[in-house]
């Protein structure tokens, strides 16, 4: 059998059905158990929701013009 030939439609749903399934599992299941498990990514955690950190962004700075800037690119994209 040729290992390059495309899989038929069920079977290619079947698998991705089966990585997205594993995905969410490993996403709200592993990671916040692993987070609660150890102390130190469990203290972490607590410090980012006490705070009001949003650990998806990629920078955090007090500059005021960042501030500014981050509120206008948002306002504008909103408009759109």
């Amino acid at each position: 059998m040729n290992p390059n030939a495309a899989k038929p439609l069920p079977q290619r749903l079947r698998i991705f059905a089966i990585m997205l399934g594993t995905a969410l599992f490993f996403v709200y299941m592993v990671l916040p158990f692993l987070t609660n498990s150890f102390d130190v990514l469990s203290r972490m955690s607590v410090n980012l929701d006490k705070h009001d950190i949003d650990p998806s962004r990629y920078y955090y700075t007090d500059v005021k013009q960042v501030k500014e800037a981050e509120q206008y690119l948002d306002t504008v994209l909103r408009n759109r």
